[in-house]
C-alpha cells in the first residue's frame, strides 16, 4: 500500500512538472513574435509626443531668442505671448460665469493691475522652466536651427550645416548628415505652413508632429497655476473684479520663422539613453507595455493560464493522480481566489517587462556588467535560465492554485465551498454559537428547576424584555407598530410555553400513576422539562420499590430453600437413627451388631446435633442476635493457631499450606471465638473441596485501614456456581450434596466477619477458589 502511494505521488508530480514546463516552453517560443509585433506597435521616443512637445516648447523659446537678436532688445515671455485688456460692465449688468465658460474666479481685495502682474509672472515662470529643461537636457543632444524668413538671421547650436536643410529642401536624404530631423515653417500669421521630417517611420513622425504642434500647451500649463481658460476659446480667459472684467489671450504662435531639430546617429543613441533615464522612464515603460499588450503577449499569457487550468482539473480526474488530495492543496477560497485573480490580471505588467527586458537584452546587459568573464553565448543562456526560472515560478504557482480546486468533482460544488470557505466556517461558527446560546436559554426556560433556584432565569427574562422595550421606545411612532408585533409574538410564545408545561406535567402524572399501580418497569425516557428534577426522584422511588420487592422475593425464596434444605438435611440422620433403633429392637442381633448399631446411632445423632447448632448459629447471626466480646486479637497468630488444630487433617488431605504474613503483630479488636470459627470454617471448606497434591496459599497484608487476608486453593470439582451464591445458606460446592456438612460454613463465616465490621467475598477464576477478607 505504501509503495502504491509513493508511485501515485511520483506520477502526480511528474505530470504537473511536464505541464508547467510545456507552458514555459510555449510562452518563451512566442518571444520573437512578440518582439516583431511590438516593434510595429511601439512608438519610439524619437516619434513620441513627449519629445515633440519639447520641440514645441523649443519653438516658443527660440522664437523669443530670435526676436531679441533681430530687434536688439530683450522682451519678456509675458510681453510676447500674453495679451490682456480691461472692460467695464454696466451698473445694472452682472457678470455671469456661463458667459465666460469655465472661469477661475479669484475674487478678493486685489486690483486689475495686481492680476496682470500675477499672470505675467506665471507666464514667465512657465517659459523659463521650459527653456531651462529644453536647453540643458534635450537640446544638448540635438542640433537645432532657427531661420528668420525676413532677415535671414540664423541661430543654431552646432558647427554642422544644419541650415542647409532649410536652404535646399530638394536635397536627397542620403546627402543629409542627419538620420533624424523635424523642420517646421511658420508663415506671417503664425500658421504652421510646412513640415519636413526624416525617420525610420516618417509618416508616423509627420502625423504626430502635426498633432502636437496644433495644441495649446502654454495655455494648458498656465491652468496649472490656477488660471482656468474658456473651454470654447482655449486662448481666452476672463476675470471679474467688482464691475471690471479682465480678459487675457495667450498667443503662442511663432511667426515667419523656420525651426529645425536634427540628430546624427550618435546623437540619436545618446538621446535614447537620456530617454531611458528615470525622468522619462515611466512614459517609456508605459509605451513599451502597451506595445507588448497590442502584440498579444497578455492574451497569450492568459490563454496559457486557461490551458494550464484545464490541464490541472483534467489531471485531477485521472485515477492515480493525487496532488489535489494532498494536505498542501487544502487552501481556503479566501486565499486562492484573490491569488488567482492577481495572477490573471495583476501579473500582466511583470510578464510584459519580463518579455521586454529579455527581448532587449536587459538581463544579458546586467550579467555582462557583473560577470565580464562570461562569454556572450553564456550570457544568452543565463538570460534564458532567468526566464525559465521566473516563468516556472509563475506557471507553477498558477498550476498549484488551480489544483486546490481539484476536489470540487469529488465533493460537489456546494460541499466544496462549504468545506473550503473560511468565511462560511466563521459564519457557521457564529450561527452555531448563537443558536447554541439561544437553545441553551430556551432549554433553561423550558427546563427551569422548580425545586431549585429560579432567580437567575427570571432575571434574564426581565432583562431581555427590558432591552426589547427600550429599543421600541427609541423608535418614536414606529415603536407602536413594533409593540403590536412584539405583543403578538409574546402571546404566541407564552401560549406555546404553557402548552409545553401542561404536556410535561401530563407525562409526570402518567408516570406517577404507573408506579403507584405497581408497574415497577415504567420507563422515564421522555423530556419532562421543568419537572425534570422530579423524574430522578420518581426513578429513585421506583428503584427503591423494586429493590424492596426483590429483597422480599429473595427472602421468601430463601425461606422456602431453608425449609427444603433443613427438611432434607435433618431427615437423613433422623431416618438412619429410626432405622437403627428398629434394628436394635430385634431379638436375634449379636453383641457385635449391637455395638456397631450404637456407634452409627451416636454418629448420626452427632451429625443431627451439628446441623441444629449450625442452623441456630446462622439464624442468630443473620438476625444480629449475637453477643460479641471484642478483645485484642493477634489475627496472624490466630490464623496459624487454627491451622495447627487441623494440621493432621491437612496431611491426610495431601495439601501443602503456604503462609505469607507480616513479621510484626497485627492487633485487631475482635471476638476471638467468632473469629476462630471464621477461619475454622474456611480451613474445613478447603480440606473438603481442595484438589489433593496442591498448594494452599494463606496471605495477610497490613493496610492503612487494617488487614487484607486472602485464602486461595485449587478446587477438586468444577465450580459451576456463581461465587456470590457460595456464601448463601445450605449451598455446597458439590451440587450432589454427597459431602458431609451443613452447607452453612461459608455463610456463618461471612456473617461473623460482617458482624465484626469486616467484608468477606468469594472469587472464582476457573478452578481457583479465593476468599478475601478485609478488616
Amino acid at each position: 500500500m505504501d509503495t502504491k502511494s509513493k508511485s501515485s505521488k511520483k506520477f502526480s508530480f511528474l505530470a504537473a512538472g511536464v505541464a508547467v514546463m510545456l507552458a514555459v516552453a510555449g510562452f518563451m517560443a512566442c518571444y520573437p513574435v512578440f518582439e516583431k509585433q511590438a516593434a510595429n506597435n511601439y512608438t519610439a521616443p524619437s516619434r513620441s509626443g513627449e519629445l515633440l512637445q519639447y520641440f514645441y516648447r523649443g519653438n516658443l523659446v527660440l522664437y523669443k531668442n530670435m526676436l531679441d537678436k533681430v530687434r536688439k532688445e530683450e522682451v519678456s515671455f509675458a510681453d510676447l505671448y500674453l495679451k490682456t485688456e480691461e472692460e467695464k460692465f454696466p451698473e445694472e449688468e452682472e457678470f455671469s460665469g456661463e458667459e465666460a465658460g469655465d472661469i477661475y474666479e479669484v475674487l478678493g481685495e486685489r486690483t486689475i493691475e495686481e492680476y496682470k502682474d500675477a499672470l505675467a509672472r506665471a507666464v514667465d515662470a512657465i517659459m523659463e522652466e521650459w527653456e531651462s529643461h529644453a536647453m540643458n537636457v534635450i537640446f544638448k543632444n540635438i542640433d537645432y536651427c532657427v531661420v528668420d524668413h525676413k532677415t535671414g538671421e540664423i541661430i543654431k547650436n552646432t558647427g554642422r550645416s544644419i541650415e542647409a536643410l532649410y536652404k535646399d529642401k530638394s536635397r536627397e536624404d542620403e546627402d543629409v548628415p542627419y538620420v533624424y530631423y523635424v523642420m517646421m515653417a511658420y508663415d506671417e500669421a503664425g500658421n504652421l505652413k510646412d513640415i519636413f521630417v526624416r525617420d525610420e517611420k516618417p509618416d508616423e513622425l509627420l502625423k504626430n508632429t502635426q498633432s502636437i504642434m496644433s495644441g495649446k500647451w502654454l495655455a494648458n500649463y498656465l491652468s496649472e497655476y490656477g488660471y482656468r481658460y474658456n473651454l470654447v476659446n482655449a486662448n481666452t480667459v476672463y476675470f471679474n473684479v467688482g464691475q471690471e472684467k479682465l480678459t487675457y489671450r495667450i498667443d503662442e504662435r511663432p511667426r515667419d520663422m523656420t525651426f529645425i531639430y536634427a540628430c546624427t546617429q550618435q546623437q540619436k543613441d545618446d538621446l535614447m539613453a537620456i530617454w531611458k533615464d528615470d525622468s522619462f522612464l515611466r512614459t517609456y515603460r508605459n509605451e513599451m507595455w502597451w506595445a507588448y499588450v497590442q502584440a498579444g503577449a497578455v492574451n497569450i499569457y492568459q490563454i496559457i493560464l486557461a490551458v494550464l487550468a484545464i490541464t490541472a482539473l483534467f489531471l485531477s480526474r485521472i485515477k492515480g493522480y493525487c496532488l489535489h488530495r494532498m494536505s498542501g492543496a487544502q487552501m481556503h477560497l479566501e486565499i486562492s481566489l484573490p491569488a488567482i485573480s492577481c495572477m490573471i490580471w495583476g501579473l500582466e505588467f511583470l510578464i510584459m517587462e519580463l518579455v521586454y527586458f529579455s527581448n532587449n537584452g536587459f538581463f544579458t546587459g546586467i550579467l555582462a556588467e557583473y560577470l565580464d568573464f562570461v562569454t556572450e553565448e553564456s550570457m544568452l543562456m543565463l538570460g534564458g535560465c532567468i526566464n525559465v526560472f521566473a516563468l516556472t515560478l509563475i506557471f507553477g504557482a498558477w498550476f498549484y492554485l488551480i489544483t486546490t480546486f481539484g476536489e470540487v468533482f469529488d465533493l460537489g460544488l456546494r460541499e466544496f465551498i462549504k468545506e473550503r470557505s473560511l468565511l462560511i466556517h466563521i459564519i457557521g461558527w457564529l450561527i452555531g454559537k448563537t443558536r447554541k446560546k439561544a437553545n441553551q436559554f430556551k432549554e433553561e426556560v423550558l427546563h427551569v428547576d422548580l425545586g431549585g433556584e429560579t432567580e437567575g432565569t427570571v432575571r434574564k427574562l426581565v432583562l431581555i424584555n427590558f432591552l426589547l422595550l427600550a429599543v421600541m421606545c427609541v423608535m418614536w411612532m414606529f415603536g407602536w407598530i413594533v409593540l403590536v408585533i412584539y405583543t403578538a409574538v409574546l402571546y404566541i410564545g407564552l401560549k406555546k410555553y404553557v402548552n409545553k408545561i401542561q404536556e410535561q406535567y401530563g407525562k409526570l402524572l402518567t408516570a406517577a400513576r404507573s408506579v403507584a399501580n405497581g408497574n415497577l418497569q415504567t420507563k422515564f425516557e421522555d423530556d419532562w422539562g421543568v419537572f425534570e428534577s422530579y423524574k430522578e426522584e420518581l426513578s429513585k422511588i421506583q428503584n427503591g420499590f423494586r429493590a424492596a420487592v426483590d429483597e422480599e422475593v429473595k427472602s421468601q425464596k430463601m425461606k422456602t430453600d431453608l425449609i427444603t434444605n433443613v427438611s432434607h438435611d435433618l431427615k437423613t440422620p433422623l431416618t438412619a437413627i429410626t432405622t437403627y433403633i428398629e434394628l436394635l429392637g430385634e431379638e436375634n442381633i449379636t453383641p457385635e451388631q449391637r455395638k456397631e448399631y450404637l456407634q452409627v446411632l451416636s454418629k448420626k445423632s452427632d451429625r443431627l446435633k451439628f446441623l441444629i447448632e449450625d442452623l441456630f448459629e446462622v439464624s442468630k447471626a443473620s438476625s444480629g442476635n449475637v453477643t460479641l466480646n471484642p478483645v485484642d486479637v493477634d489475627i496472624c497468630h490466630l490464623m496459624r493457631q487454627v491451622y495447627l488444630e487441623y494440621e493432621d487433617k491437612v496431611e491426610d488431605a495431601d495439601l501443602f499450606f503456604r503462609f505469607r504474613m507480616p513479621e510484626e503483630k497485627v492487633i485487631l479488636q475482635l471476638d476471638s471465638q467468632k473469629t476462630y470459627r471464621v477461619f475454622e470454617n474456611l480451613y474445613v471448606n478447603i480440606l473438603k473441596y481442595a484438589m489433593p497434591h496442591t498448594r494452599v496459599y494463606v496471605s495477610a497484608q497490613k493496610t492503612e485501614a487494617g488487614i487484607h487476608i486472602e485464602l486461595k486453593n485449587m478446587s477438586a470439582a468444577e465450580l459451576n456456581i456463581p461465587p456470590q451464591d457460595l456464601t448463601e445458606r445450605f449451598v455446597r460446592g458439590d451440587s450432589s450434596r454427597n459431602t458431609e456438612g451443613s452447607g452453612l460454613g461459608l455463610a456463618i463465616a461471612k456473617c461473623f466477619v460482617e458482624l465484626q465490621g469486616g467484608v468477606m467475598k468469594v472469587e472464582i477464576d476457573g478452578d481457583l477458589f479465593k476468599v478475601v477478607i478485609d478488616w
